[in-house]
Protein backbone atom coordinates (compact mmCIF):
# COMPACT_ATOMS: atom_id res chain seq x y z
CA UNK A 1 0.00 0.00 0.00
CA UNK A 2 1.35 2.80 -1.26
CA UNK A 3 1.66 6.61 1.05
CA UNK A 4 -1.50 8.05 -0.77
CA UNK A 5 -3.80 5.40 -0.40
CA UNK A 6 -3.19 4.94 3.30
CA UNK A 7 -3.58 8.46 3.86
CA UNK A 8 -6.90 8.05 1.99
CA UNK A 9 -8.52 5.01 3.70
CA UNK A 10 -7.15 7.07 6.88
CA UNK A 11 -9.03 9.63 5.98
CA UNK A 12 -11.99 8.04 4.73
CA UNK A 13 -12.18 5.83 8.15
CA UNK A 14 -11.42 8.99 10.59
CA UNK A 15 -14.48 10.28 8.23
CA UNK A 16 -16.93 7.26 8.65
CA UNK A 17 -15.92 7.50 12.72
CA UNK A 18 -16.74 11.36 12.39
CA UNK A 19 -20.21 10.26 10.99
CA UNK A 20 -20.90 7.79 12.65
CA UNK A 21 -20.38 9.91 16.00
CA UNK A 22 -22.87 12.76 14.69
CA UNK A 23 -25.19 10.42 13.95
CA UNK A 24 -24.90 8.69 17.50
CA UNK A 25 -25.26 12.16 18.93
CA UNK A 26 -28.52 13.51 16.76
CA UNK A 27 -30.20 10.50 18.40
CA UNK A 28 -28.98 10.84 21.70
CA UNK A 29 -30.46 14.68 21.30
CA UNK A 30 -33.64 12.97 19.97
CA UNK A 31 -34.38 11.43 22.73
CA UNK A 32 -33.16 13.67 24.72
CA UNK A 33 -35.27 16.34 23.83
CA UNK A 34 -38.38 13.66 23.18
CA UNK A 35 -37.78 13.45 27.40
CA UNK A 36 -37.73 17.05 28.41
CA UNK A 37 -40.83 17.74 25.78
CA UNK A 38 -42.59 14.83 28.13
CA UNK A 39 -41.61 16.33 31.38
CA UNK A 40 -42.37 19.82 30.77
CA UNK A 41 -45.82 18.20 29.67
CA UNK A 42 -45.78 16.21 33.02
CA UNK A 43 -44.87 19.97 34.54
CA UNK A 44 -47.85 21.22 33.26
CA UNK A 45 -49.99 19.17 33.67
CA UNK A 46 -48.67 18.69 37.79
CA UNK A 47 -49.01 22.71 37.72
CA UNK A 48 -52.40 22.92 36.31
CA UNK A 49 -53.60 20.64 38.48
CA UNK A 50 -51.82 21.89 41.68
CA UNK A 51 -53.86 25.82 40.94
CA UNK A 52 -57.08 23.92 40.59
CA UNK A 53 -56.42 22.34 43.77
CA UNK A 54 -55.60 25.73 45.51
CA UNK A 55 -58.31 27.01 43.64
CA UNK A 56 -61.04 25.10 45.41
CA UNK A 57 -59.88 25.48 48.65
CA UNK A 58 -59.46 29.36 48.01
CA UNK A 59 -63.61 28.74 47.20
CA UNK A 60 -63.79 26.74 50.32
CA UNK A 61 -62.46 29.12 52.36
CA UNK A 62 -64.35 31.75 51.22
CA UNK A 63 -67.65 29.88 51.60
CA UNK A 64 -66.60 28.83 55.10
CA UNK A 65 -65.44 32.33 56.33
CA UNK A 66 -69.46 33.78 54.38
CA UNK A 67 -71.16 30.90 56.62
CA UNK A 68 -69.27 31.86 59.68
CA UNK A 69 -70.28 35.05 59.33
CA UNK A 70 -74.01 34.27 58.30
CA UNK A 71 -74.20 32.38 61.64
CA UNK A 72 -72.36 34.71 63.95
CA UNK A 73 -74.04 38.02 62.49
CA UNK A 74 -77.62 35.85 62.83
CA UNK A 75 -77.16 33.96 66.01
CA UNK A 76 -74.43 35.44 68.36
CA UNK A 77 -73.62 39.25 67.70
CA UNK A 78 -74.62 41.98 65.34
CA UNK A 79 -73.64 45.60 64.88
CA UNK A 80 -76.36 48.53 64.83
CA UNK A 81 -75.86 51.73 63.29
CA UNK A 82 -77.71 54.55 65.66
CA UNK A 83 -79.36 57.16 63.59
CA UNK A 84 -81.59 59.32 66.11
CA UNK A 85 -80.93 61.31 69.24
CA UNK A 86 -84.15 59.08 70.90
CA UNK A 87 -81.86 57.21 73.46
CA UNK A 88 -79.22 60.03 74.21
CA UNK A 89 -77.52 60.37 76.34
CA UNK A 90 -76.55 56.74 76.85
CA UNK A 91 -77.01 55.69 73.48
CA UNK A 92 -75.06 58.49 71.24
CA UNK A 93 -76.34 59.60 68.02
CA UNK A 94 -73.82 58.56 65.20
CA UNK A 95 -72.56 55.52 67.44
CA UNK A 96 -72.49 52.05 66.88
CA UNK A 97 -73.95 48.87 69.39
CA UNK A 98 -73.36 45.43 69.13
CA UNK A 99 -77.04 43.57 69.49
CA UNK A 100 -77.14 39.83 70.77
CA UNK A 101 -80.06 38.44 69.48
CA UNK A 102 -80.65 35.49 71.68
CA UNK A 103 -81.26 37.28 74.64
CA UNK A 104 -84.71 38.15 74.09
CA UNK A 105 -85.93 38.26 78.07
CA UNK A 106 -85.16 41.46 79.15
CA UNK A 107 -84.94 42.69 82.43
CA UNK A 108 -86.38 46.10 83.24
CA UNK A 109 -84.02 49.18 81.98
CA UNK A 110 -81.91 46.78 79.72
CA UNK A 111 -81.82 48.41 76.12
CA UNK A 112 -83.26 45.89 73.07
CA UNK A 113 -83.25 46.24 69.49
CA UNK A 114 -87.13 45.89 68.39
CA UNK A 115 -88.11 45.39 64.97
CA UNK A 116 -90.19 47.56 63.20
CA UNK A 117 -94.00 48.08 64.03
CA UNK A 118 -95.85 48.65 60.87
CA UNK A 119 -96.51 45.13 60.63
CA UNK A 120 -94.75 45.10 57.17
CA UNK A 121 -92.87 41.20 56.48
CA UNK A 122 -90.23 41.39 54.16
CA UNK A 123 -89.58 37.79 52.16
CA UNK A 124 -86.46 35.35 52.80
CA UNK A 125 -84.26 37.31 49.76
CA UNK A 126 -85.23 40.66 50.69
CA UNK A 127 -84.14 40.00 54.27
CA UNK A 128 -80.99 38.04 53.07
CA UNK A 129 -80.01 41.11 50.96
CA UNK A 130 -81.01 43.17 53.24
CA UNK A 131 -78.16 41.53 55.91
CA UNK A 132 -75.14 41.59 53.35
CA UNK A 133 -76.06 45.61 52.58
CA UNK A 134 -76.52 46.30 56.20
CA UNK A 135 -72.68 44.36 57.24
CA UNK A 136 -70.89 46.08 54.33
CA UNK A 137 -72.56 49.41 55.05
CA UNK A 138 -71.87 49.13 59.27
CA UNK A 139 -75.75 48.80 59.15
CA UNK A 140 -76.39 52.44 57.73
CA UNK A 141 -78.39 51.49 54.58
CA UNK A 142 -80.73 48.69 53.58
CA UNK A 143 -82.31 48.26 50.06
CA UNK A 144 -85.73 46.83 51.72
CA UNK A 145 -88.44 47.90 54.26
CA UNK A 146 -87.50 51.19 54.57
CA UNK A 147 -90.21 54.13 54.31
CA UNK A 148 -90.64 57.36 55.90
CA UNK A 149 -93.17 56.54 58.40
CA UNK A 150 -92.42 56.24 61.99
CA UNK A 151 -93.23 52.95 62.36
CA UNK A 152 -91.47 51.72 59.30
CA UNK A 153 -88.05 51.14 60.52
CA UNK A 154 -86.37 49.08 63.73
CA UNK A 155 -85.80 50.91 66.81
CA UNK A 156 -83.66 50.46 70.11
CA UNK A 157 -85.33 51.36 73.23
CA UNK A 158 -85.19 51.06 76.68
CA UNK A 159 -87.64 48.00 78.73
CA UNK A 160 -89.68 49.71 81.78
CA UNK A 161 -92.38 47.15 82.35
CA UNK A 162 -92.17 43.12 82.19
CA UNK A 163 -95.20 41.09 81.16
CA UNK A 164 -97.52 40.86 84.51
CA UNK A 165 -96.54 44.94 85.30
CA UNK A 166 -98.96 47.40 86.16
CA UNK A 167 -97.53 51.02 85.42
CA UNK A 168 -98.65 54.95 84.88
CA UNK A 169 -96.35 58.18 83.90
CA UNK A 170 -96.43 61.00 85.53
CA UNK A 171 -94.26 63.98 84.21
CA UNK A 172 -92.32 61.57 81.84
CA UNK A 173 -91.00 59.22 84.47
CA UNK A 174 -92.82 55.91 84.50
CA UNK A 175 -93.90 54.03 88.10
CA UNK A 176 -94.19 50.26 87.50
CA UNK A 177 -95.99 48.06 90.33
CA UNK A 178 -93.98 44.71 89.92
CA UNK A 179 -96.35 41.54 89.31
CA UNK A 180 -97.30 39.99 92.41
CA UNK A 181 -96.48 43.34 94.28
CA UNK A 182 -98.86 45.89 95.53
CA UNK A 183 -96.30 49.36 95.56
CA UNK A 184 -95.27 51.19 92.84
CA UNK A 185 -91.53 52.51 92.56
CA UNK A 186 -90.31 54.44 90.15
CA UNK A 187 -88.52 53.06 86.73
CA UNK A 188 -85.05 54.23 88.03
CA UNK A 189 -85.75 52.13 91.48
CA UNK A 190 -86.09 48.86 89.43
CA UNK A 191 -83.79 49.06 86.54
CA UNK A 192 -80.70 47.14 86.78
CA UNK A 193 -78.62 49.67 86.24
CA UNK A 194 -78.65 53.70 86.37
CA UNK A 195 -79.41 55.97 83.21
CA UNK A 196 -79.93 59.51 82.36
CA UNK A 197 -83.12 60.62 80.42
CA UNK A 198 -84.09 64.10 78.39
CA UNK A 199 -86.83 66.12 79.32
CA UNK A 200 -86.99 69.74 78.70
CA UNK A 201 -88.94 72.42 77.74
CA UNK A 202 -90.64 72.93 74.41
CA UNK A 203 -90.94 76.20 72.73
CA UNK A 204 -94.08 77.75 72.73
CA UNK A 205 -94.00 77.73 68.83
CA UNK A 206 -93.18 74.37 68.75
CA UNK A 207 -95.10 72.14 65.99
CA UNK A 208 -93.51 69.48 65.87
CA UNK A 209 -94.38 65.54 66.99
CA UNK A 210 -93.98 64.68 70.63
CA UNK A 211 -95.13 62.44 73.15
CA UNK A 212 -97.32 62.80 76.42
CA UNK A 213 -95.60 62.98 79.85
CA UNK A 214 -98.68 61.12 81.35
CA UNK A 215 -100.56 58.19 81.28
CA UNK A 216 -103.22 56.53 82.80
CA UNK A 217 -102.54 53.29 84.64
CA UNK A 218 -102.64 49.80 82.79
CA UNK A 219 -101.22 46.24 82.68
CA UNK A 220 -99.26 44.62 80.44
CA UNK A 221 -100.44 40.68 79.46
CA UNK A 222 -98.59 37.62 78.75
CA UNK A 223 -95.53 38.08 76.77
CA UNK A 224 -95.72 42.20 76.64
CA UNK A 225 -93.61 44.48 77.40
CA UNK A 226 -93.54 48.76 77.80
CA UNK A 227 -90.66 50.22 76.27
CA UNK A 228 -89.70 54.06 76.17
CA UNK A 229 -86.67 56.17 74.40
CA UNK A 230 -84.61 58.02 77.00
CA UNK A 231 -85.41 61.69 75.58
CA UNK A 232 -88.50 61.94 75.97
CA UNK A 233 -89.80 64.53 74.35
CA UNK A 234 -88.90 63.98 70.86
CA UNK A 235 -88.29 59.49 70.86
CA UNK A 236 -91.45 57.54 70.10
CA UNK A 237 -91.98 54.45 71.94
CA UNK A 238 -95.08 52.51 73.80
CA UNK A 239 -96.75 55.79 73.99
CA UNK A 240 -97.09 55.89 70.41
CA UNK A 241 -96.80 51.82 69.75
CA UNK A 242 -98.48 50.32 72.60
CA UNK A 243 -97.46 47.37 74.39
CA UNK A 244 -94.67 45.78 72.45
CA UNK A 245 -94.97 41.90 72.09
CA UNK A 246 -92.19 39.46 72.42
CA UNK A 247 -92.13 38.68 69.23
CA UNK A 248 -91.01 42.41 68.18
CA UNK A 249 -87.82 42.02 70.26
CA UNK A 250 -84.97 41.27 68.24
CA UNK A 251 -82.07 40.98 70.64
CA UNK A 252 -80.23 42.73 73.16
CA UNK A 253 -77.93 46.11 73.45
CA UNK A 254 -75.14 44.43 74.84
CA UNK A 255 -72.25 46.87 74.23
CA UNK A 256 -71.67 50.67 72.48
CA UNK A 257 -68.43 50.65 70.61
CA UNK A 258 -68.16 53.70 68.87
CA UNK A 259 -67.69 56.66 69.42
CA UNK A 260 -64.59 55.61 71.20
CA UNK A 261 -64.89 57.86 74.01
CA UNK A 262 -68.21 56.42 75.05
CA UNK A 263 -67.42 52.72 75.04
CA UNK A 264 -69.41 51.31 77.37
CA UNK A 265 -71.64 47.82 78.68
CA UNK A 266 -75.34 47.60 79.32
Amino acid sequence: MTGSQFYAEYIYNAFALLLKTMLLDNKVLFCYCLCMKQNVGDYSFEYKKKQQVKFMHAVVFMVSVFVFISVFLNCILFSVFINSSSMETDVSKGGIVFVCPFLRSPSRGQVVYLSRMDGEKLSAGQKSLNAAVKFFTLQKYSPFGRNSRMTGKDTVRRVLALPGDSYYMKDFVLYVKPAGQSHYLTEFELASKPYNISIYSVPVEWDGMGCSGQMEEATLGKNEYFVLADNRIEGLDSRVYGKIPSSRIKGRVIWQCFPFGKMRLY
